[in-house]
């Protein structure tokens, strides 16, 4: 997305979970240090965390408290305030499709500040309690069929998958531009934004049913028109020769120490 053209668009920069949040200051009533119980501030208006009301894991205290401008008044614990910025020229992207519905509700878009990614949170879409927080829809499991030729194999939560060399577009390390999701993201680790759109960052074991875990790579794969990334704990190179192994999906290659999972995303992800 272009930069905005004209015009000034201070926003809070704050992060609260393992994300990092971007608002319009025309939303925000105040920012304040909670009370001494944390709970509340100035004994007048409950504090809720922000973390919780997205489907996350209690923040750490004290943090931060911000006051949102809507009915009715929301006040809300942040792990921490960055600063205020004016985001007007700094590049913007749309979110990528198939995060699911909540998220979709609560941030259309992203901003990169210092290298930074922030989702720009609608402050009128917040939820005033914890509820549902729905995880994007998961993919049907397709496993790769033939023996695959030159691919690359990367390792996730300690097992070995491996990518054919024609659908890897780059291999690059995770960095602050990464964006891990709010609450439960299913399958979905993060965001990173790449030849100017956002990529969605899968977690290969989450595809399977474990949780999804940001890892110190990611694996960019082209899809044919559909873009997406693999967390990676570590990159193995490219590797020739797979042999099937007995099991669906998996081959083995010389030099390799475990089988090989290969899914099959063109399928997957169609």
């Amino acid at each position: 997305m272009p930069p905005y053209e004209s015009g000034r668009r201070l926003c809070l920069l704050m992060e609260a979970g393992e994300t990092r949040f971007s608002v319009e200051a025309t939303s925000i009533m105040e920012v304040a240090a909670p009370g001494p119980d944390e709970t509340s501030l100035r004994g007048v208006l409950e504090v809720k965390d922000l973390s919780v009301l997205l489907g996350g894991d209690p923040e750490p205290g004290p943090g931060m408290v911000v006051v949102f401008d809507v009915s009715p008044t929301l006040a809300v614990r942040v792990r921490s305030i960055v600063e205020v910025v004016d985001a007007a020229q700094s590049p913007h992207f749309l979110l990528p499709s198939g995060l699911g519905d909540t998220l979709a509700a609560l941030s259309r878009s992203a901003v990169l500040h210092k290298e930074r990614l922030y989702l720009e949170l609608t402050a009128e879409a917040l939820p005033h309690g914890p509820g549902t927080v729905h995880p994007p829809p998961e993919h049907p499991v397709h496993f790769f069929q033939g023996s695959p030729e030159r691919s690359l194999v990367f390792e996730s939560q300690g097992r070995l998958f491996g990518l054919p060399l024609t659908l890897v577009s780059q291999v690059v390390a995770r960095g602050p531009s990464f964006s891990a999701l709010p609450g439960k993201g299913g399958a979905v680790a993060g965001v990173y934004p790449h030849a100017q759109s956002l990529w969605p960052i899968y977690s290969a074991p989450a595809l399977l049913g474990a949780p999804a875990t940001p890892e110190g790579f990611l694996v960019l794969v082209d899809l044919g028109g559909r873009n997406l990334g693999l967390c990676a704990s570590r990159v193995l190179g490219f590797h020739p020769r797979f042999e099937p192994a007995g099991e669906p999906g998996e081959f083995l290659a010389p030099g390799l120490p475990t089988p090989v999972l290969f899914l099959d995303l063109k399928h997957m992800f169609s």
